[in-house]
């Protein structure tokens, strides 16, 4: 019903329809021999990617979810060490769109016998059929575990299939918890934001990028939309002077986006206000990552953290997308590498990855 409410927005009438089918779903926790600490051991990694190596022997496609990049590009070279070069990728955001399109097309073709993945592959691609999902460590969130197992069997008449791999005792209790809530149709309750101030900016900005406003009229628009049902006139005023007058004078400051017309209660937008909007829609933060480029055909790789680059020099090796590369120079926001062909590599680090534990979960 909050669903139903938020998509319908304040006043519209909205149908829920609802077949009560549930997916019957495999699911099992496997465990390396060795009990579980609360650090995994060097000698249950290996067991982990033993056994995800005899899994993906056993079956057409699989697919690997991981919680981070990092860990992505670990057991991607792990699995590639016992199945060969061609039969294992890995995939995330900081790998280069090419690479990314280029490996979904290989597994779609059945070219590709695992993918390592991170949520880039959560939703929304179309990677052809697959076999099997694992699932690295705790997903932490029901959710999240039903839209990665959900990727196999992904056909009318076929059921998903399904293993978690805990790393610790603490990931244990959790895939046990998650276990137990998709077999009893538990799900994360959902919470929209209640105004979001930064949002409402940014579409104010790009309304009146595109058309003069009176203010009463954009304040009812903006009120139409479920997040701003309760949007106080006191708030949008704020925003609205905020964005006609600027944010402050120093870096990070923001010249006048909008121009207010106090006497008729109009307001447009300024010189740039349309490229403001185009370029800084969204509320994902930039993270300062620099761009890896392969020579001498200055092709893109992806992307490490701004840490990760300013820590290496040149002659380092890392790995990305499943190939070690030497850094040959790191330049302002670049990494210039070339192919290190398959020297030992050190595995890069992105900072804040690590998703949180949903509060249904927990109980």
């Amino acid at each position: 019903e909050l669903m139903a409410r938020f998509f319908a927005s304040p006043g519209r009438p909205a149908t829920i329809v609802d077949q009560g089918h549930q997916r019957d779903i495999e699911l099992h926790v496997e465990t390396p021999p060795s009990d579980l600490e609360a650090v995994p051991a060097r000698e249950q990694w290996r067991d982990i990617f033993d056994r995800l190596a005899e899994l993906i022997s056993e079956h057409r496609t699989t697919l690997i979810f991981v919680n981070t990049r990092s860990l992505s590009e670990r057991v991607a070279k792990e699995l590639t060490e016992r199945l060969g070069e061609e039969a294992v990728a890995s995939h995330h955001g900081s790998i280069a769109k090419g690479r990314r399109l280029y490996v979904e097309q290989c597994l779609k073709a059945g070219e590709l016998r695992a993918l390592v993945a991170t949520a880039s592959l959560e939703l929304g691609i179309d990677i052809g059929a697959i076999d099997l999902v694992c699932q690295v460590g705790s997903p932490r969130s029901i959710a999240t575990l039903l839209q990665r197992i959900g990727r196999s069997g992904h056909a009318l008449g076929l059921r998903p299939h399904g293993r978690l791999f805990p790393t610790t005792r603490d990931e244990l209790i959790e895939c046990a918890a998650l276990v137990r809530a998709v077999r009893a149709g538990r799900l994360d309750r959902i919470s929209p934001l209640t105004a979001p101030l930064d949002v409402l900016a940014q579409q104010i900005v790009a309304e009146c990028a595109c058309k003069p406003w009176s203010e009463d009229a954009l304040y009812s628009l903006m009120r139409e939309a479920y997040p701003f049902a309760e949007l106080s006139r006191e708030y949008f005023d704020e925003i609205v002077t905020m964005l006609a007058t600027g944010i402050g004078d120093g870096p990070g400051g923001s010249s006048p986006l909008i121009h207010r017309d106090r006497v008729n209660g109009m307001v447009r937008g300024r010189r740039g206000a349309r490229l403001a909007a185009l370029n800084n829609g969204g509320v994902i933060p930039e993270m300062g990552d620099y761009r890896v480029i392969a020579e001498p055909e200055d092709i893109p790789v992806g992307t490490v953290n701004e840490d990760f680059a300013l820590e290496s020099a040149a002659g380092d090796i890392f790995l990305l997308g499943s190939t070690s590369w030497r850094i040959t120079r790191v330049e302002r926001s670049t990494v210039r590498v070339v192919d290190a062909h398959g020297a030992p590599p050190t595995v890069p680090f992105w900072l804040g990855e690590a998703p949180g534990r949903t509060i249904e979960l927990s109980e």
